[in-house]
């Protein structure tokens, strides 16, 4: 076996042990039974809600914790919310503040099945926590950067080797 079949085979298990390793990261997505969907992220710690009433976005360095799972069980406090609920056709932005009342960001589960996001909406405060069913739940796995370098490298390793070949056998003929 020539130097650099060598070279091509351990670039080929270093890229299928590193696929086949769990992956660094994930991301969980919820879909509501109203049709919304939740995201969480484990790495940016980083959440989404849309749907067709509501589009925040918020973070928590609680969500380095998720654990996912069709029947989540949780209770984290966000510490950024942005984004707009709609509510009889007006957009409204989620607050903390009512009057003197304080009503900090938070997202938990109820014992029904429901995540609970828990905010005030609007200024004067319109309405309150937005409540949905979980309907639906999947993972997707975020692979880490090293995994794509580690594989495309030896895909180019292997096209080399044939572009090699061809080349010998050319020179041959």
């Amino acid at each position: 076996m020539s130097k650099f079949h060598k070279t091509a085979a351990i670039a080929l298990a270093a890229s299928t042990m590193a696929v086949a390793t769990p992956a660094s990261a994930a991301i969980f997505e919820y879909e509501m039974t109203n049709g919304d969907v939740l995201t969480i992220d484990t790495e940016t710690q980083v959440g989404t809600w849309k749907g067709s009433k509501i589009d925040v976005s918020f973070t928590s360095p609680e969500f380095a914790n998720f654990q996912g799972g069709a029947n989540p069980n949780f209770s984290y406090t966000l510490t950024d919310m942005s984004g707009t609920r709609n509510i009889r056709g007006t957009d409204y932005t989620p607050t903390r503040e009512n009057g003197s009342r304080f009503h900090p960001w938070m997202m938990k589960t109820t014992s029904n099945g429901k995540i609970n996001l828990w905010s005030w909406w609007g200024d004067p405060v319109i309405a309150g926590d937005y409540v949905k069913k979980v309907g639906d739940y999947r993972v997707v796995d975020v692979p880490a950067p090293g995994i794509v370098g580690l594989l495309a490298l030896a895909l180019a390793a292997l096209g080399f080797g044939r572009r090699r070949r061809k080349i010998k056998g050319a020179a041959a003929a």
